[in-house]
């Protein structure tokens, strides 16, 4: 009789529906996808999208450049969802922008408003954690093709929209003098972001407050002359 401390006991294997639904292989304790986006951002940023390259975004993110693949597609894909990740923080904080200045108050100390609103416009296109990726974006776009395509699928101009459409309340209010709205807030845009972004070389040079300060009070002084009721 074999006696139960010379017996070798195994278990047997759980089922794989027993294991409950598989997780998504991770990498480092982070999602794989996530980390070749981020790699993607880095190289592209630093190397510019035209010479950034598969091979180069692989070794980054430290994957096999197959896995990229895998995750991806191909190239033009990945550029695609990079160019997401710079422009699409922008809707929601711009309205929050917006909602809480130049639409929160009406006419009330209209310049002191337009100029809170300039500041935290620049500064939010400027100092976000992803503002040197979308100046990188918009710089390179006319040197990549694929750039053109992903920006295609990105409304670029509704902040133009939601400035216009608050111009044209302020006019209506008699608190301005808009003839053409969609034109004044294209002005008011190139006046404030235009400036910041020659200042700034595209976000590379990093702007501190008095400069920012001064971009803003000079453009808004332009803006209220050229726009303000007399």
């Amino acid at each position: 009789m074999q006696s139960v401390a010379g017996s070798k006991q195994t278990e047997a294997p759980v089922p794989t529906e027993a294991q409950g639904p598989r997780r998504r292989r991770q990498h480092g304790g982070r999602d794989r996808r996530a980390q070749i986006l981020e790699a993607a951002a880095r190289v592209f940023l630093r190397d510019g999208f035209a010479r950034g390259s598969v091979d180069t975004i692989a070794a980054e993110a430290n994957v096999a450049k197959q896995t990229l693949y895998n995750h991806f597609g191909d190239r033009d894909a990945l550029i695609g969802c990079v160019v997401e990740l710079a422009m699409d923080p922008l809707a929601a904080q711009f309205q929050t922008v917006l909602e809480e200045t130049i639409a929160a108050h009406g006419g009330t100390d209209l310049r002191a408003q337009f100029v809170d609103f300039g500041r935290r416009w620049v500064r939010l296109m400027l100092c976000d954690e992803t503002a040197a990726l979308r100046w990188r974006v918009l710089a390179d776009a006319p040197l990549e093709e694929s750039l053109h395509t992903a920006l295609r699928g990105i409304d670029q101009e509704a902040s133009i929209r939601d400035v216009a459409a608050r111009l044209t309340v302020l006019h209506q209010g008699g608190h301005l003098s808009v003839d053409d709205a969609d034109v004044a807030a294209r002005q008011l845009r190139a006046l404030l972001i235009g400036e910041a972004q020659l200042a700034s070389m595209l976000g590379q040079v990093e702007l501190d407050d008095a400069a920012i300060d001064a971009i803003v009070e000079r453009g808004i002084g332009m803006f209220i002359r050229a726009y303000g009721r007399t």
